[in-house]
């Protein structure tokens, strides 16, 4: 259970150009301190999911809690908007990302090596059809993964984090060592005919760019950033109902990994910036977020973590191969994740017969819910289509804000479970239970978890360089809802006229 949090929120994946876009996008702010304030955000989010999950331990977890604790149709649409703006972008948008960075890997190994086979095999990865036929074959390898059941996963969970443990050791032993003039005389070295090191602070200098003080203030704006190098450590509970000893694991598994992902991040963080020089990533980052026709016009490769930490170990050909393997199938393990668990969303909706109960059917052989892996599996590939064809991925970015509230609400289900259903706060954790002037700690912690959510989602509206407002958008997040209001209603009436009540069903927890 850590270990798929801790893939949801610190994969090597994220590291790869996680850097130079917050710092491009964020002048003056500091994303150690960053971090520092989002794990409070985060902590009492924990908190909230803890206590959800150990009350309601079933498998759609929040999206139970919400339908219990508000109404059921606000539970289906809930879970619809939050599976489609969190895993969505964790799934096609990772994978996405990841072979973005298998084709920039090939291009910087040709580059390096002057190979025109692997130069052109990475153009062909980074061609739209190239690049959605790789995603396309991943995705059904996940299926085929899914359907198999609890075993290979386990199996391929364990793998993938022992090579993403490989990959930070090395990264960090690599970077740890290396300081900015040694970085500068390698790049000089090797990428000095396209531009120099110092140059790119000409370059973005030249863009409009100026090194900024640190402040409080900027890191404080910058959060709905910083907040994404943390997202994801919760979704563990929707696989709740098959955690074996729930009260132990939950709780272990949302801190554990909450504290191993700051302390991951505040490493790489810490350590890219004492290799490359702070300055040069802020001036790097406001090129490539912020005058992309002048990065692109001298550098036609992407500035990538690989990247650099390759080029410090240059011409080490079999440490540049270690590097570079051990990122790329480190990180996909945060991918399958994204992939796999919103599969327990589908059974939990035909379980509360929302979809058909037929959904919720579980292959005898594997012990997996073979129906509902299918429909995940043409969901996601519709949503690659989409991703790789339309301009769905910029009206993604509606997400940032989507999810946040999504967070909000399941925050204030904790706020005013224990005044409506009072029966269900004996089961929560016995110090979120206990009382503070008449009013239960989890009431409390769920309403400034709400608070901060409701705060860092304001933000990013607010912030054109966060979401882009489209009318594509709002009629995906609008449409969201409002057809999963119109499925819940007509399924009311469908079960109504064949003598069965399902509002009834919401009057209880699922049995396990």
């Amino acid at each position: 259970m850590v270990l798929i949090a801790s893939a949801a929120t610190a994969s090597v994946l994220f590291t790869f150009l996680q850097f130079p876009w917050y710092y491009g996008f964020n002048p003056g702010a500091d994303l150690n301190l960053g971090l520092v304030i989002a794990f409070f955000f985060y902590l009492l989010l924990s908190f909230v999911y803890w206590t959800i999950g150990v009350i309601m331990p079933r498998s759609g977890n929040d999206y139970v809690w919400v339908s219990r604790t508000f109404h059921p149709a606000i539970g289906f649409s809930w879970a619809m908007v939050f599976m489609v703006s969190s895993f969505s972008t964790g799934y096609v948008g990772g994978l996405s990302s990841w072979v973005y960075a298998l084709g920039t890997a090939l291009s910087m190994w040709g580059s390096l090596y002057n190979s025109q086979g692997l130069i052109g095999l990475a153009n062909w990865v980074s061609s739209p059809w190239g690049g959605f036929l790789f995603v396309i074959v991943l995705t059904l390898v996940f299926a085929g993964l899914t359907l198999v059941g609890s075993r290979a996963i386990k199996s391929f969970i364990y793998l993938t984090s022992i090579l993403s443990l490989v990959a930070i050791i090395i990264m960090w032993g690599i970077l740890g060592t290396t300081s900015p003039a040694a970085f500068a005389a390698k790049w000089d070295m090797v990428l000095g005919h396209y531009t120099t090191y110092d140059n790119i602070v000409t370059l973005a200098s030249n863009a409009g760019w100026s090194l900024t003080p640190i402040t409080l203030a900027a890191t404080m704006t910058s959060m709905p950033f910083v907040v994404l190098f943390l997202l994801g450590n919760n979704v563990t509970t929707v696989m709740a109902g098959e955690i074996k000893g729930f009260r132990k694991a939950i709780p272990i598994a949302l801190i554990a990994s909450l504290i191993l992902s700051v302390l991951l991040w505040m490493g790489c963080n810490t350590f890219t910036l004492g290799a490359v020089g702070a300055k040069w990533m802020y001036a790097l980052g406001y090129l490539w977020d912020n005058a992309p026709n002048s990065y692109n016009g001298v550098l036609p490769i992407a500035p990538t973590l690989p990247l650099m930490v390759s080029l410090i170990v240059y011409p080490n050909q079999f440490m540049i191969f270690v590097i570079y393997v051990t990122m790329l199938v480190g990180s996909i393990n945060a991918i399958f994740i994204s992939f796999w668990l919103p599969s327990r969303y589908f059974f939990a909706w035909a379980f509360d017969r929302i979809l058909p109960t037929k959904v919720a059917d579980v292959n005898k052989r594997f012990r997996t819910p073979h129906i509902a892996i299918a429909l995940i599996t043409v969901l996601w590939i519709l949503i690659a289509i989409l991703y790789w064809f339309t301009s769905f991925s910029i009206a993604l970015s509606i997400s940032t804000l989507l999810y946040n509230l999504c967070f909000a609400i399941v925050a204030l289900g904790c706020v005013i479970f224990p005044f409506t259903k009072k029966d269900l706060l004996a089961q929560a954790p016995a110090f979120l239970a206990k009382k503070i002037v008449g009013i239960p700690l989890i009431s409390i912690i769920g309403a400034l978890c709400s608070a901060c959510f409701f705060w860092i989602g304001y933000i990013s509206i607010m912030n054109p360089l966060i979401i882009t407002p489209t009318t594509y958008g709002a009629i995906i997040a609008i449409g969201l809802i409002v057809g999963c209001l119109i499925i819940y209603y007509a399924s009311l009436l469908y079960h109504k006229k064949r003598g069965l009540d399902i509002a009834l069903v919401f009057k209880e927890i699922p049995p396990d």
